[in-house]
């Protein structure tokens, strides 16, 4: 549970009242997993264009998919979410210090060198990187997700300047229950027993079943249990654990709408806005928590510069749910609202069907999405061009059935912490790291929401 004690902590180690957030990251080195993912790009903007006098931050970036880490570096630096570096501070750019490894491997991957590198100079980790599919097998995820932290726990204890250690996890790996605090709930299997299961040539599926006890896969699984490996081994390093809810684009920074890829929601509401879906498995007064991806890196960033050195670990939900709840129908009425108001509103009504029932489902989705698309591209054959849509229904059809879980349920995430942490902020604070979105206006938000969609995914003005 959030700790709001100072046990143990000596007079010495006592932050001052007036220092500021980017105060505390002056002169200090960071090191971070994940930056070419969408959420660990947001943390590196963030830390570098509003803490300017932070000395470095060590990027962990390994090889994928045939580029080599130079390329990737390069790519990364090429990314729309540097804009406002590159127009107003290009310099800083140079304080991002790449070091070559791999999540997956035992100490990172990293040369000796890297190594003493970060033993040296580092004071805060900010655990990003996961393997975030959530069609993953459970090996495949507990991999990267579970011993991929292992291996990075490890080296923070190796790290001499070591202030906090921030592990990114998520709301929902405790979905059996309905209204979620924060604070480390127990985990009803063994960890010694997963890895047994690990060591297996071959899973057995009813085993993998009952080591998700209700969990919807493996992703929430396996952050359950890098939350609760850090929880018995972190020792006398501060730890912080950050629960984002279904991350979307930014409400304000680096640029309004921003995003770079159609991560969680953002496809299916996509596809809902566009029209290629309209049937969703689930009771449209179901809570669907967003939470754009701005309030959770400054939640982080903050949370990291107001630690208290105490073996109890910080919690904090980056959660709408109990603040600013939104359903899932009202997305459907902030969609046609947007259409509407650009006269894009459809003239079949509801734009959206909510069911719980899978025939209906099924019957709907027929009639509403497959046969008109298998029309449209009988249209397109007889007339010589390519079919598609039937193609885009069955990415769309295979998004939908990933997140069924989210939308036919419904919880409540608790952010009492994460309100407190930025009422204790100075105004300025306030103004430079909105962390809890109690002044989110719904409205607004959607329309920048879809303005940036536009703008970045479909690379349409």
């Amino acid at each position: 549970m959030f700790a709001s004690t100072d046990g143990g902590r000596s007079d010495e180690e006592t932050p001052q009242q007036h220092e500021s957030i980017a105060d505390f990251y002056a002169g200090k080195s960071v090191f971070i997993t994940g930056v070419t993912g969408f959420l660990g790009k947001a943390y590196l903007e963030k830390l570098l264009y509003s803490c300017k006098d932070i000395d470095k931050v060590f990027v962990l970036i390994r090889n994928k998919r045939g580029d080599d880490v130079g390329k990737r570096i390069e790519k990364l630096l090429d990314s729309s979410v540097f804009s406002r570096l590159r127009s107003h501070r290009p310099e800083d750019l140079k304080k991002i210090t790449p070091v070559y490894g791999d999540i997956d491997k035992s100490e990172l991957g990293l040369s000796l060198a890297d190594q003493e590198r970060l033993i040296k100079e580092v004071s805060v980790v900010f655990h990003v990187a996961a393997s975030v599919n959530l069609d993953a097998d459970l090996k495949t995820s507990l991999v990267t997700n579970y011993f991929g932290t292992t291996h990075v726990l490890k080296l923070c204890h190796r790290m001499k300047k070591l202030k906090v250690f921030v592990y990114v996890s998520t709301a929902y790996c405790n979905t059996t229950v309905k209204v979620l605090e924060e604070k480390v709930y127990p985990l009803p299997v063994e960890l010694d027993e997963v890895v047994k299961i690990m060591e297996q040539p071959h899973l057995d599926s009813n085993r993998v079943k009952k080591l998700l006890n209700g969990r919807p896969n493996t992703y929430a699984l396996s952050k359950a249990l890098a939350e609760h490996y850090i929880a018995e081994n972190h020792g006398d390093i501060p730890v912080i654990f950050i629960r984002p809810s279904i991350v979307t684009s930014s409400a304000r920074e680096p640029a309004p709408g921003w995003a770079d890829s159609f991560q969680g929601a953002t496809a299916l509401i996509t596809a809902c806005w566009k029209r290629v879906n309209r049937v969703i498995y689930g009771n449209g007064d179901n809570i669907i928590d967003l939470i754009p991806v701005d309030y959770v890196s400054n939640l982080s960033i903050v949370a990291a510069a107001k630690v208290k050195s105490t073996t109890e670990i910080a919690v904090y939900n980056s959660c709408t749910s109990s603040i600013k709840p939104m359903t899932l129908k009202g997305i459907a009425e902030q969609i046609e609202r947007v259409n509407t108001e650009n006269k894009q509103g459809s003239i079949f009504l509801p734009t959206i069907f909510f069911t719980s029932s899978w025939l209906f489902v099924i019957m709907l989705t027929f009639v509403l999405q497959l046969l008109p698309s298998f029309i449209a591209d009988l249209f397109l054959y007889i007339t010589g061009n390519k079919p598609m849509y039937m193609k885009i229904q069955s990415k769309v059809l295979h998004g939908r059935h990933i997140l069924n879980y989210y939308t036919n349920d419904s919880w409540v995430f608790k952010s009492d912490s994460s309100q407190r942490l930025q009422d204790s902020l100075s105004p300025a604070d306030k103004r430079l790291f909105p962390c809890c979105p109690s002044d989110i206006k719904w409205d607004e938000y959607f329309n920048t929401y879809f303005c940036g969609i536009d703008n970045y995914l479909l690379k349409r003005k």
